[in-house]
């Protein structure tokens, strides 16, 4: 099997994934449906392929039909981007990242998200203690 991989993705293959990640599993008319650009199923067939053989997706086949999900469990993935983001654009740095979701323009925080975002740094403060 290929590796399990945080390689560098083209934007086409990243966006194949956040497709499969957010709809669980799809099929590639799904996949190709929610890609923008308007690709063609053929295209979109050969980079499922390609993302299977490097071991990012598998695929299952019920009915006649292949199913298309993630490899990697979501919050894996999830853990693996935020390093990557982390790295990549604010040099490592938790606060920067943290300034930077509070700024983002579809941010709209409620009391209660404050209230639990100030108990989960009050309880990663008494760790480091």
């Amino acid at each position: 099997m290929a590796k399990h991989s945080d390689e560098y993705l083209s934007r086409r293959f990243q966006q194949i994934m956040e497709v499969l990640y957010a709809k669980e599993r799809a099929t590639a008319a799904e996949v190709e449906e929610a890609l923008p650009g308007s690709p063609t199923n053929s295209t979109v067939r050969t980079q499922l392929r390609e993302l299977e053989s490097r071991g990012l997706l598998r695929h299952s086949v019920e009915k006649g039909k292949f199913y298309y999900e993630p490899t990697r469990p979501k919050p894996s993935a999830a853990v693996a981007a935020m390093q990557r983001f982390l790295q990549t654009f604010v040099d490592g740095s938790v606060e920067k990242a943290f300034v930077t979701m509070l700024s983002a323009k579809e941010t709209d925080l409620t009391d209660i998200d404050l209230a639990r975002l100030r108990e989960i740094i009050d309880e990663a403060e008494q760790k480091g203690k």
